[in-house]
This record gives C-alpha cells, structure tokens and sequence, in this order.
C-alpha cells in the first residue's frame, strides 16, 4: 500500500490502524482456539459448547445501544479504552480459571467489548478513510492480523500439546495484546465536521427506546439495506449452527492434537484473509454488495458439503483429515470476502448518513440469529447426527447466495 498517496489524516488514520491490527491478530487467535480449548482443556459438555457460540451473536445484541451511544458521544476515545479494560484486560482472571462456566463468562465480556468496536471501528473507516481506498485500507488491516493470528495461533497449538494448562497464559496473554489494541484506537481523531455539538445527557428511557425504534424505522425505510441484512441472517443460521458441532466432530470423531486442531482451524482458515483481504477489498469497493455476497455464500457453502464427505471415512483413515483441511482452505478464501462485505458493505448502504449505526444494526441482527442457530444445530445432531447438521448449513448458504443474486438482478431492472 502507497502511504505517500494520503492524505496527511488518512496516513495517520491507517498507520494506527494497522498497530492496532497487529495487536488484535492475537485476540483473533482466541477465535479460531476457543472451542478446541473448551472440549479438550475444560472438558465442555454438548450444551456448554452451544452456548459458548450463542454468547458472541447475543452479545452483538447490545450494538445497538453502543453504536447510538458512540454516535453522539464527544468523548469517542474513552469508549476504546471502556472496552479494552472491561473485554480484553478481563482475560487476566484467566491465571484463575478453573470452570468451563467461568470460561463462558470470560468470553461473554470479550463479545460484549466487541459489540462497541466494531461499529466504533467502521466510524473510523467512513469517516477517516476515502470510499475509493476504504475497503483496500481494510483488507491490509485483516491481512497484518491474520499473520500475527497464524503464528500465534500454531504457536499455541504446539505449546498445549506439550503443556494443556498452559491454555491460561494465552488467554493472559491475549487479554494483555487486545487492551493494546484498544489503546491505539483510542489515539486516531475521527474526522468529524468542525461545529456546535450537543453533549448533554440523555435520559435512560430515551437511549434505550431510541435505537430500537431507529432500528425498525432504518430497516423500513432502507430497503435496500433490509434485504441485505435478511440475505446476512440466512446465511448466518448455517454458518452459526455449524459452530458448536465443529469442536464435537474434530475432537471427538477425529480425534484430532491441538496442534492440527488449530493448523485447521486457526491456519489453514484464515489464509485467504492473509493473502487476498486486500485484492478482495478492492474488488468489494467496485461490485455491488448484493453480487459480491452472492458469491461469497456460494463458495462457502462447499466448507460444510466437503464435512459431508469426510464423515463417510470418518474413523476409517487419513482421508477424512485431509478432506477437512482443504474444506478449512476454501473457508478461509471466502470468509476473507465475506468478512469485508460483513465490516464494509453498511458503508455503502449508509451512504452520507452515520455508518456505525447501520454496522449496529448489522452487528445486533448476528445477535438475534445467534439465539436460534446454535439451538438448531444442537437439535440435529441430537435428533439425527452430524452429518444432518451440515447438510442443513449447506442449504441455507445456498439459499442465501441465491436470494442475494435475485436482489441484484433486481436492483439491476
């Protein structure tokens, strides 16, 4: 990326935006580590593992308030801080830990700080970054994580085959990166116009009635942006459903170390964002959402069909691991894509209008899927087995590729 083509608020912008990057590559680690932690360190039970993936998509519930909250704020970098403290620093108490029950509660504060800065970030983005280069800034950012996230993340895998318990200084360690994280965020000015600003007190009854009403009135007004968002949740009832049976079936069924679990999970997946998230971002900036979702979901939908066939070797030899590794290759291509759509495309419908509350919404919407996804999933591995599970995500990202392919044509005529 060309520094000396920004201008001097878009170069400070970005450069800070890329430490930051380099810091949250290791709370990205806790990500593609967490459940594989949960079934093999803490023992988590079946129902534990579902609830530990309904805690990020509930917390996002809260984005709402947090993105209206940091919308009027004039003191936007305590907000960063707020949440480095309460999210990140918090990982410390995991020198302590000894319950999977304190473990889903860790993480419930993790998701709760991430439900502030995703929306703030994407405020950061709109506002400091030009629209011909925003996306492409963004890509570089994922891909400087990604590259602290694969190391850290194989790191780990090696260092718990030798030493499990050793999980608790990753975790330490991880809340000590994350709060530095938040602290070099805290640092970039949002460029937001020179002028008369009204920082009075709100009532309680108001910013909690607000958002909500503001929600239902976005959504109703911007169409466009409706069918986005319904497009984004059928795609991610398969995607969140598959979440707390990937653990069971990798750990339990295949029996695999620390060490493959997270070349698999933490690796293999998040090469796509390390090598593409910037060509990926320039091709976001110049396709319309709805086409570049469609695509996306199409090509996601081969990660749990390529699940399907493992399992029929499950058990039986080498095949199934080597199946599932490239099923994790082709993950990590189109969550790349699907991950810029997921932070930049509320850009894009928001048009002149604030961002981080479309992100809000757009965040806050996870939340409500994340209540019924994981009971889904849960009910069909109960019901009927593993592989049902998969076949079920598979149609939903099919049927989301699909309908977000008619919105385009549409929005074409």
């Amino acid at each position: 990326m060309n520094l000396k083509s920004l201008s001097p608020s878009e170069k400070q912008s970005t450069i800070l935006l890329l430490i930051a990057a380099l810091f949250n590559g290791v709370v990205q680690s806790l990500n593609q580590t967490q459940d594989i932690i949960a079934r093999k360190a803490l023992h988590a039970q079946d129902w534990q593992l579902m609830l530990m993936t309904m805690i990020g998509p509930i917390s996002n519930l809260l984005s709402i308030w947090w993105g209206r909250i940091f919308e009027q704020s004039c003191h936007k970098a305590r907000w960063f801080l707020l949440a480095g403290i309460v999210g990140r620093l918090s990982l410390v108490y995991a020198i302590w830990l000894g319950t999977m029950n304190e473990y889903l509660v860790l993480l419930g504060l993790v998701f709760s700080a991430n439900s502030l800065l995703i929306p703030a970030q994407n405020s950061i983005f709109q506002k400091n970054i030009n629209s011909t280069r925003r996306a492409k800034v963004f890509g570089y950012t994922i891909s400087l994580g990604m590259v602290v996230s694969i190391v850290v993340t194989f790191m780990a895998g090696r260092l718990l085959d030798i030493q499990e318990q050793s999980f608790r200084w990753i975790l330490v360690a991880t809340g000590l990166a994350g709060f530095c994280s938040c602290a070099v965020l805290s640092m970039i000015r949002i460029q937001e116009p020179i002028g008369p600003r009204d920082c009075a007190r709100i009532p309680f009854r108001q910013q909690l009635l607000d958002p909500l009403r503001r929600t239902f009135k976005l959504l109703k007004e911007n169409k466009p942006f409706a069918a986005f968002e319904r497009s984004f949740s059928i795609y991610g009832m398969g995607f969140i459903m598959m979440q707390p049976i990937i653990p069971i079936y990798l750990v339990d069924k295949l029996h695999l170390s620390y060490t493959n679990n997270f070349l698999a999970k933490g690796v293999l997946s998040q090469v796509g964002s390390l090598l593409l998230s910037p060509v990926i971002g320039k091709i976001h900036d110049r396709m319309h959402p709805f086409k570049f979702i469609s695509r996306s979901f199409a090509l996601l939908m081969v990660f749990p069909l390529l699940f399907v066939v493992s399992s029929l070797w499950a058990g039986e030899s080498v095949l199934p691991v080597v199946i599932v590794f490239i099923a994790y290759f082709i993950f990590g291509i189109a969550m790349a894509a699907v991950n810029v759509a997921w932070n930049m495309s509320s850009i894009f419908f928001a048009g002149k209008e604030d961002a981080s509350m479309y992100q809000s919404v757009h965040v806050t919407m996870t939340g409500i899927r994340g209540l019924i996804a994981p009971v889904l999933g849960f009910a069909l591995l109960k019901i009927f087995n593993i592989t049902a599970v998969f076949v079920v995500a598979a149609g939903f990202l099919g049927a989301a590729s699909l309908i977000s392919m008619r919105d385009f044509r549409r929005m074409k005529d």
